[in-house]
């Protein structure tokens, strides 16, 4: 008798688990956000990705976010696609994403790609000159070896800043 009891009590729940009426809404913009991650974020994740690597500070989250990048460019938009026509939602398409990226972000994805070249080209500079420092710095050989190792971690984030900086003017 008391199993039963305790059965009618876990029974009646005095939490509701009715779902939001604009679930679909909130499913859609979810998905609007990530397609558009996936066809304008993911040169963001490589950028950050290279920047971090010519720092030296953690190049596995530096080669993390580089296979991120390149995974979220390749297989993004197809599993955006999917989830969306499996959840009954309506069409991510190139207008709805645009709009989702402006709510979700603030500005336009050339903005922060403008900003992230910026400061990339600061870092290299930083990483460049200090890598020089350290090479010409007569104490040890580990000096030496961190401040060549900096040198080509800032010049081959170079040519990348260098085509970010070109390619606006090609378009």
């Amino acid at each position: 008798m008391f199993a039963l009891t305790k059965l009618i009590l876990f029974a009646q729940s005095p939490f509701d688990f009715a779902l939001p009426s604009d679930l679909l809404a909130a499913l859609t913009q979810i998905l609007n956000v990530f397609f558009a991650f996936a066809i304008r974020g993911y040169l963001l994740l490589l950028l950050i990705g290279l920047i971090l690597y010519a720092t030296g500070l953690s190049d596995g989250l530096a080669k993390l976010l580089v296979v991120a990048g390149v995974i979220f460019y390749f297989g993004g938009p197809l599993v955006i696609n999917i989830f969306g026509a499996f959840s009954t939602v309506e069409p991510v398409t190139m207008e709805s994403a645009t709009s989702a990226w402006l709510q979700f972000f603030g500005m336009t994805d050339y903005e922060i790609m403008y900003i992230l070249v910026w400061v990339g080209e600061v870092i290299a500079g930083v990483c460049c000159l200090t890598g020089a420092i350290l090479y010409f710095t007569p104490s040890t050989n580990e000096l030496k070896s961190r401040g060549q190792s900096l040198i080509v971690r800032s010049l081959m984030l170079a040519p990348v800043l260098v085509f970010f900086h070109i390619t606006p003017l090609l378009l």
